[in-house]
């Protein structure tokens, strides 16, 4: 829990009038509103590669810019102490100093791991002599003595976030501390931080987010450092990645002082991703680097920072959203966007989920790595279970599940489950008093501003009526906000699978033989949507529920018959 004093209230409060002072001098965007934040978006702030003893202006963009989370992932400071560890902490004072730095360390959330330069030396690894003083000096800068026991070989350590119903899991490497020197078989992580990774991968998590301070994706010949320059340990981090069935996994990188994105088709199953970014005061040229898949940042002054939006939304599906700006102009130099089902394992069910006679089912996926295992009576598939190789023929209501495995028959993923149902007609409703019907359908009118179909039986109809068929146009009616619930019965000529559709903006429902047949329901402009089932010759319950939001109504229904003939739902099939 972190203590606050009432000095350090009035000193926090002092430092945002100071930011407001300056906003009224100075563009807004200077202060880091060039990148705007959407609600419900969780937004990280990433740092690395800070020469403290200069000047450090992205700081008040990031404090402006407002981030759920600072990830502070390396080169926080630049010691490179050889022999005196109280230079390190001298270096720790300095950032402390700077301006706007207990802002982002007091007021946001952090997390922090280290890289070579705050690990105490340039390019050092276990060999550095002065690391148990380095591990102390940063687990009591940063708070995290707590986080971190004092026995343990190195600084790695990981949280949970949750974020409305979804978890993001953040996992701090320490790539210093057990570091062997590059070569084929040198390991980066040493045994217990390996063994702790594989426990972490395999907690249940919607995104995971790795952070190494150097490179993963960087090519070896690009001279810098690299999990490239160990490849044993770089496969054998994808290998845990993989066997512990981890899926939506980005990794977060810095040590070059620029900013970039690196993509590795297939790696992990899906693509590796690496979000690279270090270098808040300071600039050099990109490396060649042939997994680069955006522009390089040119900017000395930089801030990097992750939206991350978890659930899908009226306008947007899950994905994650980084970018980089000049802090000094607001310019964007980097805009790259990664949607969640890129990094996740699927498989695509094809054929319609409900057949009249026989269907063919074909299961697609983009894995060529990874065998697809599957069964047809419920059970669980194993490594035992039909491999799939061609399309799967269904003769009855099946239930299709699949497992993706690896070569060596280790599962990769979860159980996928499609539900196929052979319908089976439905018998028409005998109307008891069937010479009493008559044409057309009955209709009620209601007023209200709705955004979802509301509960009918729970509102009084401003009016009722008859209408020969589904026309808005028959109903007088305001120009927004109302809604419409039709009822009577349909009359068909022939037994068979019948595929109703509906087109309307906005929402609408329609029922068949008191079934939920199609479902368009929702604020949106004009939309069809269609849906199966199997009826008997005669005549069946029909009801239509529609609502209109603003900006435009419309309402129509039809359907389509076994033999792809298509009707529209005339008034001569219609009564009440």
């Amino acid at each position: 829990m972190r203590y606050v004093n009432t000095y350090g209230i009035i000193k926090k409060r002092l430092g945002h009038l100071l930011l407001l002072c300056i906003s009224i001098f100075f563009p807004r965007e200077i202060l880091g509103q060039f990148i705007p934040k959407k609600d419900g978006d969780f937004r990280i702030a990433v740092l690395a590669c800070i020469r403290q003893f200069e000047p450090v202006p992205a700081f008040a963009s990031y404090v402006e810019s407002n981030p759920d989370l600072c990830l502070w992932i390396g080169d926080n400071i630049y010691a490179d102490a050889e022999n005196d560890p109280a230079w390190i902490q001298t270096c720790y004072d300095s950032l402390a100093a700077k301006p706007h730095f207990q802002a982002l360390r007091q007021d946001f959330d952090f997390m922090a791991t280290w890289d070579d330069h705050d690990f105490g030396f340039n390019n050092a690894g276990k060999e550095y002599h002065l690391k148990k003083e380095s591990k102390a000096i940063f687990r009591k800068f940063w708070g995290l003595e707590n986080t971190i026991p004092n026995s343990q070989d190195g600084i790695y350590y990981a949280r949970k976030f949750k974020l409305g119903e979804k978890t993001l899991q953040i996992i701090m490497l320490d790539t210093r501390y057990n570091r062997d020197s590059p070569g084929t078989n040198s390991d980066v992580l040493g045994i217990n931080q390996w063994q702790w990774l594989e426990q972490e991968l395999r907690e249940e998590s919607d995104l995971i987010l790795i952070v190494s301070g150097f490179q993963i994706l960087l090519d070896r010949h690009s001279g810098s450092e690299t999990w490239d320059k160990f490849p044993k340990a770089k496969q054998r981090l994808f290998n845990t990645i993989r066997e512990a069935k981890a899926e939506n996994v980005l990794f977060l990188t810095g040590d070059q002082h620029y900013g970039e994105v690196c993509r590795l088709r297939n790696t992990l199953d899906f693509d590796a991703v690496e979000l690279q970014f270090a270098g808040l005061n300071q600039i050099e040229d990109p490396e060649f680097n042939p997994h680069r898949v955006s522009p390089a940042i040119r900017s000395k002054h930089s801030i990097a920072i992750i939206d991350i939006q978890m659930e899908t939304s009226k306008e947007d599906i899950p994905h994650l959203l980084f970018q980089i700006a000049n802090s000094e102009t607001g310019q964007i130099e980097v805009t790259y966007r990664v949607n969640l089902n890129e990094i996740a394992l699927g498989i695509d069910f094809s054929g319609p989920t409900q057949f009249a006679n026989s269907s063919q089912v074909t299961l697609n996926h983009p894995y060529p790595n990874l065998n697809l295992h599957y069964t047809l009576d419920g059970s669980e598939p194993t490594e035992s279970s039909p491999l799939y190789s061609r399309p799967i023929s269904l003769a009855s209501t099946t239930t299709v599940k699949a497992r993706l495995y690896m070569k060596d028959n280790k599962t990769r993923s979860k159980v996928f489950t499609r539900y196929y149902e052979k319908l089976i007609p439905i018998s028409p409703k005998i109307h008891k008093k069937r010479n009493l019907l008559k044409k057309g359908l009955l209709y009620e009118y209601f007023e209200g501003n709705f955004a979802t179909l509301p509960d009918f039986n729970l509102l009084k109809p401003v009016k009722k009526g008859k209408t020969s068929q589904i026309n808005l146009k028959e109903i007088p009616h305001r120009d927004d906000h109302f809604a419409v619930r039709y009822t009577g019965f349909i009359t068909l000529q022939e037994t068979g699978v019948y595929q109703f559709h509906l087109t309307s903006d906005d929402g609408s429902k329609l029922y068949v033989a008191n079934r939920l047949v199609v479902d368009n329901d929702g604020s949106h402009s004009v939309r069809r949507k269609t849906g199966l089932i199997a009826l008997e010759k005669g005549t069946h319950p029909i009801k239509i529920e529609y609502f209109d939001d603003y900006q435009g109504q419309s309402l129509s229904a039809g359907y389509q018959k076994e033999d792809g003939k298509t009707a529209t739902l005339s008034a001569e099939m219609l009564s009440h």
